[in-house]
């Protein structure tokens, strides 16, 4: 405890009208220095003798200490230390409030919490150990030379803010390897080289490079080729039963079959009066004999009317050659039908009262320009167990009028987020807008499956 200041004049000769001595004022002075002394006076620590406590210093009383609070006399005022005196360390176990800017010029440790109700600015390194939260928006970096290094791994779902408006990597600056368990949704894939273990498309697909295939290649839908190479082993194509023939094909261009019509003289007979139709016919004995034990009415007979040389000489002639370029029925093929060049018949459809009939007969391709709402239906599918599928191209009007169209109840869309809550998908209602779809069916049209190919193709 310090010496605190204690009236030396005890007599009381320091007083009106009483004589006072040198020794009574060398005294008083001497115990006033006492109490002053730097080193051993009072502490004004609010002890007996020591003094009330100093709870305000400065000019004009610009701070303030109480038992738990060293403050300024008013708010906004008083700095703590200068640009060229500062403090050295401040240790503080509670939290640090700051109203405005804060400047740090060496290193900052907060092992609590750290409330910045303005702007944070670091021109240095900063290293967080704990964990960081930061509710607001976050921007790093300024520049493109600017790097942000991610040692952690991503506990939370990438999503982009805007749908379709930012890039994953760009032309020369590209991602090299992209690890992916799931499904990957692409709108539009262009990939330089891809080894694809399986391959499910179930829209439309366009290679504009060469495809190889070292297992089999099926498809529900079509296949188009521009150009192909030819088989790297040629095959041979036998036709076998009443009508024969062969030809080599490696795909490299056309072939021709020249074919016989094989006629089994066990399989027919005939009367001496039903040949008696053939008068009139130049026939030679040879050529009448091909006809022995045929039974056949007069109007089967009257068939060969006309003939002049042995019938199956006119036959092999009619079918040295194979075409179906003008044929118009159906063909039934039992075994696998390989061809250089495989077309679809297109055909553009209009609605009518808004109604419009896709006719599964006309063509596998086909394309509405809305001018009115509509409700589509598909008629004449193939029967049960026989697959048959075709593509739509929907175009909205050049005036943005944004038709809707109502599809068949048998249609079945995946439940995909660019769908509608109806399941079905929601059409682009801009200006000459283009949205493609993909339909298919293997019953009979009792369930159609109905996929989008591309939203706003342009």
């Amino acid at each position: 405890m310090g010496t605190g200041y204690v009236r030396a004049d005890t007599a009381n000769n320091i007083a009106n009208g009483n004589v006072i001595d040198a020794d009574d004022l060398d005294n008083e002075f001497n115990a006033v220095e006492a109490a002053f002394n730097a080193s051993t006076g009072h502490t004004h620590d609010g002890t007996t003798s020591e003094g009330a406590p100093i709870t305000v210093i400065g000019p004009a009383q610009d701070v303030v200490a109480t038992a738990s609070v060293l403050r300024p006399k008013t708010t906004n005022t008083v700095d703590l230390g200068t640009s060229s005196l500062k403090y050295k360390d401040a240790y503080l176990a509670g939290d640090l409030s700051l109203g405005d800017a804060a400047t740090i010029g060496g290193a900052l440790s907060v092992t609590g919490a750290a409330t910045l109700s303005s702007t944070l600015a670091v021109t240095g390194n900063q290293t967080n150990t704990g964990d960081l939260t930061v509710n607001g928006n976050t921007t790093l970096g300024n520049a493109a030379t600017d790097t942000v290094t991610v040692n952690a791994d991503i506990a939370s779902n990438v999503i982009p803010h805007v749908d379709d408006s930012y890039d994953l990597g760009a032309v020369g600056s590209e991602w090299r390897d992209i690890y992916i368990d799931g499904t990957a949704y692409i709108d539009t894939g262009s990939i330089d080289t891809a080894n694809v273990t399986t391959l499910a498309v179930s829209g439309n697909g366009t290679i504009t490079g060469n495809l190889t295939v070292d297992g089999s290649l099926s498809a529900s839908g079509s296949i188009v080729a521009n150009t192909a190479n030819t088989l790297t082993t040629a095959r041979t194509i036998t036709l076998a039963g009443d009508v024969t023939g062969a030809a080599n094909f490696d795909g490299s261009s056309n072939i021709t079959i020249t074919t016989n019509l094989v006629v089994d003289s066990t399989e027919v007979t005939a009367s001496g009066a039903e040949l008696n139709i053939l008068d009139g016919a130049t026939l030679s004995t040879a050529e009448l004999n091909t006809l022995d034990g045929i039974t056949a009415s007069t109007t089967e007979l009257n068939y060969v009317d006309g003939v002049t040389s042995n019938i199956q000489t006119q036959l092999d002639g009619k079918l040295t050659s194979f075409s179906l370029e003008t044929y118009t029925g159906d063909v039934d093929i039992d075994g696998e039908l390989i061809v250089s060049s495989y077309n679809e018949t297109y055909q553009a459809v209009t609605s009518s009262s808004n109604a419009t009939t896709i006719n599964c007969e006309a063509g596998n391709v086909f394309s509405s320009t809305l001018s009115e709402n509509t409700t589509f239906t598909f008629s004449n599918p193939p029967a049960n167990g026989t697959a048959y599928g075709f593509s739509l191209k929907i175009v909205q009007d050049a005036s943005a009028s944004g038709y809707t169209v109502t599809w068949p109840a048998a249609v079945v869309w995946p439940n995909l987020d660019q769908y509608a809550a109806t399941g079905a998908p929601r059409l682009t209602g801009t200006a000459s807008a283009v949205d493609q779809f993909v339909f298919y069916t293997y019953d009979g049209g009792t369930t159609w499956q109905g996929f989008t190919a591309g939203l706003n193709l342009g």
